[in-house]
């Protein structure tokens, strides 16, 4: 064997030796480079600092809630119509102003016979402009006016059964409207229906709010926030800040000019903010960008 190779090195030729030379040279500096390669890569993954953005943990209460969109009502509302036919006699009001239970509304002198019908305010509330005026003719179911009680309004909501475990009459709600911007009106449930209704899945219930200043009308949207759960002093991090993988959940937190990476566990999630039931602290920075880039231990700048 050892013969046979000397015998075929002497037939090389000059150029030959040169060629397998050259390959030889680049074979050893091809392994030289790669293993310099994954030892600067080594050294680079130990110094690189990455640019993050952190912020400390949030206490505050945690709330989970479900939104809902309704027409708000009024608690007690009736259309004023004539019960006879005849001629209106007399207006009783001013349009437009409260009007006490047993307040005398139109006086309607009949044609049936009857002499002068009166028509009283069956509660109090608010009266409506009048759409007939003294002297004109009307007939027996007439639309006259509208009465309003608006000291109270009520909300009424159509609730998917997934949420009956929540639904009690303790549930407090928050009703915003967009037409009244920064405005918060806040009541409970004060009913929850006995069934379920079986086209839509859903079960009825409804809440009263108060108007004192008389800012919510009739036929007002209104968007509903029931507060399903709330818990006080929880700690909260950005919804950005969570890691997520094989449903186990993680944050990286700032420990120096490191980021550390933690096991968390989650509880209620609200606007945009996740409680952490355990894993963090309340002195706890979490990074909530740039924590894509991280891996535990990795050398971080937070910056503004």
């Amino acid at each position: 064997m050892i013969t046979k190779i000397k015998d075929y090195l002497q037939n090389l030729t000059p150029l030959n030796l040169l060629v397998i030379a050259l390959v030889i040279g680049l074979i050893f500096g091809a392994i030289n480079l790669g293993m310099k390669y994954q030892s600067y890569m080594k050294f680079l993954n130990r110094t690189q600092i990455t640019a993050v953005k952190a912020k400390p943990v949030i206490i505050d209460t945690a709330e989970s809630k479900f939104r809902a969109i309704s027409t708000i009502k009024s608690l007690q509302a009736i259309d004023i119509t004539s019960k006879v036919n005849g001629i209106i006699q007399e207006i009783h009001f001013i349009e437009g102003t409260e009007i006490a239970k047993g307040q005398k509304l139109y006086s309607i002198l009949s044609s049936d016979n009857v002499g002068m019908a009166e028509i009283y305010a069956p509660f109090s509330g608010l009266i409506g402009l009048s759409k007939k005026n003294v002297g004109d003719a009307v007939v027996n179911g007439t639309f006259l006016s509208s009465l309003d009680n608006n000291s109270k309004m009520k909300l009424e909501l159509n609730l998917p059964e997934r949420l009956l475990p929540y639904l009690s009459t303790n549930i407090k709600i928050r009703a915003t409207s967009d037409n009244l911007s920064d405005k918060i009106f806040e009541g409970k449930l004060e009913f929850i229906d006995t069934r379920i209704d079986k086209s839509t899945r859903t079960i009825a219930a409804y809440s009263l709010l108060e108007n004192n200043d008389n800012l919510l009308k009739p036929g007002l949207l209104m968007k509903v926030d029931l507060i399903l759960e709330s818990v006080n002093n929880a700690i909260l991090i950005p919804e950005e800040a969570l890691l997520s993988i094989d449903g186990k959940h993680y944050v990286y937190i700032v420990n120096s000019d490191k980021a550390v990476i933690k096991d968390i566990t989650i509880g209620v999630r609200s606007d945009a903010l996740v409680q952490v039931i355990s894993g963090l602290n309340e002195k706890d920075n979490v990074v909530y960008m740039g924590q894509e880039k991280l891996k535990d231990q990795s050398l971080i700048n937070v910056v503004d």
